[in-house]
């Protein structure tokens, strides 16, 4: 997993952070703190994933209740603009599970994805 934080997205002053190794692993309180949500890319691998976020420092894949969750298709580029955002209160984490809507699944993708970030 590579997950850089920085940079701005275009037209915006956006936090971005990317990692190009998205798995089930939980990638826990990416933004540092609390913020507000306002997009993901993902550029998903060979398989068909459930990217997952939370609200929380301290995530745990299979057993934290999800924030909000995306169905993203094999081997395609999926992404959402929220441009009001979704506030956040402890932190950003997420993982990335294989096709299964149960947030309880913790079945590790087959192919790594993608994904860009953008939080304030």
């Amino acid at each position: 997993m590579a997950v850089t934080r920085g940079g701005q997205r275009r037209a915006g002053t956006f936090k971005v952070s990317t990692d190009t190794a998205v798995r089930n692993t939980m990638v826990v309180d990416v933004t540092g703190g609390s913020g507000t949500f306002y997009g993901v890319e993902c550029v998903a691998g060979g398989t068909t994933i459930m990217l997952r976020f939370y609200d929380s420092t301290v995530a745990v894949a299979g057993t934290t209740v999800p924030l909000f969750s995306f169905l993203v298709p094999a081997a395609s580029t999926f992404s959402v603009n929220l441009p009001d955002g979704i506030p956040f209160t402890s932190g950003l984490s997420y993982n990335a599970t294989q096709t299964d809507s149960d947030p309880a699944t913790t079945t590790n993708p087959a192919h790594d994805s993608t994904i860009y970030i953008y939080t304030t």
